[in-house]
Parts: C-alpha cells; sequence; structure tokens
C-alpha cells in the first residue's frame, strides 16, 4: 500500500487542493495522510473553520487520514512549520512520500534552492544575521544572498511563497534524515496570494477569503460540499477572524511586561520594547500600523501576537510535536493506523486527554492546543463554548468517490 503525505491547511479547501491530491492518486497513493493546521493558521490568524469541520471535508474531498498540526507549529516560521508537519509523517511509520505543491514544479531547482539556502544560513551567517540587523527583511536577504552566490535562477525560486515551502520540506527532511521521497506538483491556475480567481475555476485561499468576508459567491471556486459548509458556518456566525480577537489583544498587551514580551515566540532583537511602546493602540489596525516595518513582515506580527495571546513560546516550536492527534479519518485511514501501530515512532490518539499524559512535552502541547481552540471560539461573531478541545471525539467519515462536485446549490 503506497501512502502520500500532504501539509495542508485547507483554510478555506478549494479546487486547487483537490487537483493536487487527484495529481496525488494519479501518481499511485492507495492512502493520502494530511497534517493540517489546527485553529490557527502560518499567516497568523484564526482559521476560517474550526479544525474539525475542515479536517471533515478535508476526507470528503479524498484525504484519507487527518492529523492536526499543533497550534505551536502551525504558528510557526515556514522552517517550524514544515518541521512539524514532517516530523509527524515521518512518525506514522509507513508513510513512503510526502506531496507539495510548487510554482516551478521542478524538484532538482528545488534541491537546489534548499542546498543554497543551507550555504547561507551555515557559512554566512554572520552575513546574514549582519543584513537582517540593519532592518531589511529575512526573506529579502536570504534571496539577495543566494543570487549573489547561485546566479538569479536558483534566487528566483525562492521570491515564490510555494516554493519557499517546499524548500522548508526538503530542509526539515534533510535535518531529520526522514527516509519520506519528496514529490512536488506544479501549481496551476491563481497564484497563492493572487486577488482573482483563474479561468479554469481556481483562485488562491487569500482571494476566496477575502471575497466571502465581502459578501461574494465562491461556489465556482470551491468544492460544492465545502462551500454550504463556509456559506452555513456564515449564516450560524461560525467564521473565525483575527479582528474579533481585537479585544483579547489589546488586553494581553496591556498588561504584559518587556520581561514577559521578550518570552514570546519569534520576538527578537528587542521587539518587545517595540512591542510594548505599542500597547496604547486603541485598535489591532492601529497597533499593526506602530509595529510594522521591512524586517517585520505583516504576517510575522499577527503570529507574534497570537503567540503573545496564547503563551506560546520559542522554546514551544523547537522540538518535533511528542503526539499526533487524529481528526478525522475513513475506512482506508483506519487502516493506516492499524498498520502503523507497531512502527509509529510518537503516540497517535484522537483523545487530547490520553495524548497530555504521554510526557511533560506532550502535557504541555496539550494544553496549548485546548488554549488555542478556547480562544479560537472568541473568534467567531457567535462565541463557541470553552473547554471543548478535549472532549471533543473524531468522527469516523465514509470513504468518498474522489472525483467530487465542484458546485453548489
Amino acid at each position: 500500500m503506497k501512502i502520500s503525505g500532504i501539509i495542508c491547511e485547507y483554510n478555506p479547501l478549494h479546487n486547487g487542493h483537490l487537483y493536487h491530491l487527484e495529481q496525488v492518486r494519479r501518481n499511485g497513493a492507495d492512502g493520502i495522510v494530511a497534517v493540517m493546521s489546527g485553529n490557527f493558521v502560518q499567516r497568523g490568524d484564526a482559521a476560517i473553520l474550526d479544525k474539525f469541520t475542515r479536517a471533515r471535508l478535508a476526507v470528503q474531498g479524498g484525504v484519507d487520514l487527518v492529523i492536526e498540526l499543533p497550534a505551536a507549529y502551525a504558528l510557526a516560521p515556514a522552517e517550524n512549520f514544515a518541521m512539524g508537519g514532517v516530523a509527524l509523517l515521518t512518525a506514522l511509520g509507513n508513510v513512503q512520500e510526502i506531496s507539495f505543491g510548487s510554482e516551478c514544479g521542478d524538484l532538482h531547482l528545488l534541491y537546489q534552492a534548499a542546498k543554497a539556502c543551507h550555504v547561507c544560513k551555515t557559512e554566512y551567517a554572520d552575513v546574514l544575521d549582519d543584513l537582517t540587523r540593519s532592518g531589511n527583511s529575512y526573506p529579502a536577504v536570504l534571496s539577495q544572498m543566494v543570487e549573489q552566490l547561485c546566479g538569479r535562477e536558483i534566487a528566483d525560486v525562492l521570491r515564490q511563497p510555494n516554493n519557499t515551502l517546499a524548500i522548508a520540506y526538503l530542509n526539515a527532511m534533510e535535518e531529520m534524515h526522514s527516509p519520506l521521497k519528496p514529490m512536488t506538483i506544479q501549481r496551476r491556475g491563481a497564484g497563492h496570494n493572487s486577488m482573482q480567481s483563474g479561468a479554469d475555476g481556481t483562485a488562491s485561499a487569500t482571494y476566496i477569503r477575502q471575497y466571502f468576508s465581502e459578501g461574494g459567491d465562491c461556489r465556482r471556486m470551491m468544492p460544492g460540499f465545502a462551500w454550504r459548509v463556509l456559506r452555513d458556518a456564515a449564516a450560524e456566525g461560525k467564521i473565525g477572524s483575527l479582528r474579533n480577537l481585537e479585544r483579547p489583544i489589546l488586553y494581553r498587551l496591556r498588561t504584559s511586561t518587556p520581561e514577559e514580551l521578550h518570552d514570546v515566540a519569534e520576538v527578537a532583537q528587542g521587539l518587545e520594547y517595540r512591542l510594548y511602546k505599542a500597547k496604547r493602540a486603541a485598535s489591532l489596525e492601529e497597533l499593526m500600523a506602530h509595529l510594522q516595518t521591512k524586517r517585520y513582515p505583516m504576517a510575522r506580527l499577527r503570529r507574534i501576537l497570537l503567540h503573545m495571546l496564547l503563551d506560546i513560546r520559542n522554546e514551544d516550536m523547537q522540538k518535533i510535536p511528542p503526539y499526533g492527534r487524529i481528526l478525522a479519518f475513513n475506512d482506508v485511514g483506519r487502516q493506516i493506523l492499524h498498520d502503523s501501530k507497531n512502527r509509529h515512532l510518537l503516540p497517535f490518539s484522537h483523545s487530547l486527554a490520553e495524548l497530555s499524559q504521554s510526557g511533560a512535552d506532550a502535557y504541555r502541547c496539550a494544553q496549548l492546543d485546548a488554549r488555542a481552540t478556547d480562544i479560537y471560539q472568541l473568534s467567531r461573531p457567535v462565541i463557541g463554548q470553552g473547554e471543548t478541545d478535549f472532549r471533543r471525539k473524531t468522527a469516523m467519515q465514509p470513504r468518498q468517490n474522489h472525483r467530487t462536485e465542484t458546485e453548489g446549490a
């Protein structure tokens, strides 16, 4: 049985994701395991739909088993995000490959770029640090250094977001000596952050979220079952958004000292003092205006604010995840789990309470995941109940015909 792994967010699930899953199947995968971000996502925002809903939709779309990427890794820079996902796929013990999208679609080119990045971060680490300290953003500095060392073709690979994440996966696999075999699928249609839909009916998740928030009809950009769930969630006040966490974030900032802010994940080079001075802000928009510089892009600043709110520290994202929490599966997913029982390197379970008892790191990780779910419930127009993460049961889903509808009524 050939099992392929995917690291994803499905925020929300759209036609481009279905295309990726179809290509993985065409490449011979008998089973697909997705490691999916929980209730908060890497761009520094609340997920548009909660993690259990998105996991259920993933299974309807063609995934067989969905495992949660814990909050500390989902809300992390690309390197840590990739490390968490690769570690969980590897730890199952029976996943043979990892499949990821990229703009270039060229695995050899991605490997060259990954090697160039490694050289810059190791042999020229002092130069990289000096240039970022002077006020330049880390990605911009890294691509400039790669261009000087290896030429423009390799540097251009780093200037596309899916390529960058693909490189992070390759580096994580190399660092962990993971036996996973990489497979890349060229992204088609609308770009990662494109603010328009493609002629083929594809659209970026960024565009879908923005268009939907403005009252747009997204049914042609998503599978029909996912569109109906998204539409109904909006009617019921169950759409997550960072904007709804404005007051908790401002409260947390106003009651923090510089010393406390120093320990927040991704805070470095004196940023705690900049955060502390910005505590007079009366809105998230004003706060971000005070904080943003070339060195600190918006996504990193949003993540930092959520780290502060969730109490995520740098050490929380430096180790590999201590467990794999199962969010959804079908019959094939059940077989994948059964086959992994004598091979897995970490505990896997649907029960967060059970997983939290497997060690000190697991207890800390579970507390962060539970807190993330509690705070996520505040990010929706209709506030959800607290203390639900330890009680939530995993739902078994029937296996779908993978040729799924793309329009809904």
